[in-house]
């Protein structure tokens, strides 16, 4: 079982208080420098005790050479900081007792197992490893291993990066004493995602103490009170970037208007002013993914990294390859849940939100691709990682069709005629780039919808534009609201158009067979796909239409309804079709898609007359 020593250094009259898993190491280093002095407080299993008390002897740090009798004190702060830790943890857990535990002592613990030469290697090769890394102390061993690394004895390598300040450790679940003249109460954070509410008290059988965790993000691994999570800037030295030239070799042509978005969006990216942010605000069908390039091209030849963070797995598996073949002599990766290359390294990376939650101050240039869409939208925890994923002074652009109120707010403004076509920190297109206008969604009332469809019923506002719909050899989307409605319809269907029942299939989130089906419907092998929302953006298939099937559910708000009738049309060979909602009643949603669908059009439209007459 691990311990961490809490000290005390003094230096010209100042004090500090320090964490150490091996404190020899922390003397090499410190007997490099003159005029140091260390006093050990004591030590504890715990690590979130030992940095909740770090906290406490930095408040209290006086000026002035530190004594017996100051030893004494700080000692007697720290036992009464932990008691009081555990009231606190009992009440939480409805059950007093003795969770943690700190010994009040002046021991030195164990000598250094190498010496300082080898630690300052080891240290190095750790530095390249984890840099541009957020990762727990199991995840840091797992990476080395997927790179042929040593990986045991890490601590002292680490720490030694801690104390030259090019790496920052702490628990991965934090403790802290709030107090008030109403109660005291003991706050935990996740480090990693920032959740407070949601975390749950318990006693760890590893650290034999009491040990909250975060079930927020545990599908990304258990952070915990006695799990060190370790942050390293990646951040590029000058001397180390290597530039290079040629990098785009797409060699397809934007239309005047893309391309006054694109060189918008390449300017933000290249401007020498750190940070910021910017809206690429283009309609569904845009071209939005080939905006980028001449942002990621500039990004690339500087020699820097791009992230490119998008909601969902099917968008990622889509996406990369299209990056890849515009940027052939980059490496372009693929990083989410079941990815075998999150590990690794490379020039671009597109990864699923939550996998962003693993990179730290590493991206100059941070693209968040479908900023409104689930699980991003909203969520402080996905708005964290990306922010913490940006190298210092880097900048993060965002590239939507219908952004959510408060990025357009904040980075596009509104007027009372509509929205702004362009200002420092945003661009709209809003048209697609053959210049056809948006399909506009039918609406149709269906009374009794899902009972009629439940008890085998023929729907026919449903059954006949499906019918129609695949005379024309079209394939067709039909959206339901919820996982469990997917095999219901998926056989209503099948029973209802026997002719095709073999080339109708379902798929949902967790269907283990999801990938596959997707793929069948592209290469048009099935025609129909019953789909939750899951397929509602950056999946394009040409020639398709799309049937939603409860428009009024609340799953379905305006963003998602727009997104899922931008399916239809993004080909120039088929600029049009079929988009119906079904619905029981009218909704705000429905209605405020419809409006601004249209709208968009007419903005099309008005540009269209403006470059004409020009």
């Amino acid at each position: 079982m691990r311990e961490y020593i809490l000290y005390l250094k003094e230096e010209n009259k100042t004090t500090q208080a320090y964490i150490t898993p091996c404190f020899a190491v922390d003397k090499l280093f410190w007997e490099q420098q003159d005029g140091q002095r260390l006093h050990i407080i004591g030590r504890s299993p715990s690590l979130a005790i030992a940095f909740m008390l770090r906290e406490k002897m930095n408040e209290h740090a006086a000026e002035g050479p530190i004594d017996e009798a100051a030893l004494r004190r700080f000692r007697k702060l720290a036992e009464s900081c932990v008691r009081e830790t555990n009231l606190l943890y009992g009440r939480e857990t409805k059950e007093p007792k003795t969770w943690f535990t700190f010994s009040a002592d002046g021991g030195y613990g164990t000598p250094a197992s190498k010496e300082i030469d080898m630690i300052r290697s080891q240290a190095e090769k750790l530095s390249a490893m984890i840099a541009g890394r957020a990762l727990l102390w199991d995840e840091v061993a797992r990476l080395g291993e997927q790179r042929g690394e040593v990986t045991v004895g890490l601590e002292e390598p680490l720490q030694w990066l801690v104390l030259q300040k090019r790496a920052a450790w702490q628990p991965a679940v934090s403790l802290r004493l709030r107090k008030s003249w109403l109660r005291h109460r003991l706050q935990a954070a996740c480090e990693r995602c920032g959740e407070q509410a949601a975390i749950l008290f318990s006693f760890c059988h590893r650290c034999r103490q009491g040990c909250a965790y975060c079930p927020t993000c545990i599908n990304m691994g258990r952070s915990k009170c006695c799990t060190p999570y370790i942050c390293v800037s990646g951040e590029v030295r000058s001397g180390d970037k290597v530039r290079r030239s040629g990098v785009l070799a797409w060699k397809g042509a934007l239309t005047p208007l893309q391309g006054q978005a694109a060189e918008r969006a390449r300017a933000f990216a290249a401007s020498e002013r750190p940070g910021g942010s910017f809206l690429l605000w283009a309609v569904c069908g845009a071209g939005k993914t080939e905006l980028l390039f001449p942002a990621i091209a500039h990004t690339l030849e500087a020699g820097k990294q791009v992230l490119i963070a998008t909601p969902r797995k099917d968008v990622v598996l889509e996406l990369v390859p299209r990056l890849q073949q515009a940027f052939p002599t980059v490496r372009v990766l693929s990083v989410h849940g079941a990815s075998t290359e999150k590990w690794e390294d490379g020039d671009v990376i597109v990864a699923t939100t939550h996998q962003v939650m693993r990179y730290y101050q590493k991206f100059p240039l941070v693209v968040v691709d479908e900023a409104d869409a689930f699980p991003f939208h909203g969520n402080r925890m996905l708005y964290r990682a990306v922010q913490r994923a940006a190298a210092p002074g880097g900048k993060q652009l965002y590239l939507t069709a219908t952004p959510p109120p408060v990025l357009r707010k904040r980075l596009a403004g509104r007027t009372c005629g509509g929205p702004i076509l362009s200002s420092s920190t945003h661009v709209l297109l809003p048209q697609r780039f053959h210049g056809h206008p948006l399909p506009v969604p039918v609406r149709i009332k269906v009374p009794r919808l899902f009972d009629k469809i439940r008890h085998g019923r023929p729907v026919l506002p449903l059954l006949n534009p499906i019918r129609e719909s695949l005379r024309r050899g079209k394939r067709l989307f039909l959206f339901v609201p919820r996982i469990a409605d997917v095999p219901v319809v998926h056989a209503y269907l099948r029973r209802q158009l026997p002719a095709c029942a073999d080339r109708i299939e379902g798929v949902h989130a967790a269907d283990p067979d999801r990938e596959a089906k997707v793929l069948r419907f592209r290469e048009h092998r099935l025609d129909l796909l019953v789909t939750t929302t899951i397929l509602e953006r950056g999946v394009t298939i040409p020639d398709s239409d799309v049937i939603v099937l409860g428009a009024d559910n609340p799953v379905f708000d305006q963003a998602s309804l727009v997104q899922i009738a931008g399916r239809v049309g993004r080909s120039a060979a088929s600029p049009d079709g079929l988009v119906l909602f079904l619905l029981e009643k009218k909704t705000r949603a429905a209605i405020a898609a419809i409006r601004e669908i249209k709208r968009m059009n007419r903005l099309a439209q008005s540009l269209r007359r403006t470059s004409d007459a020009g």
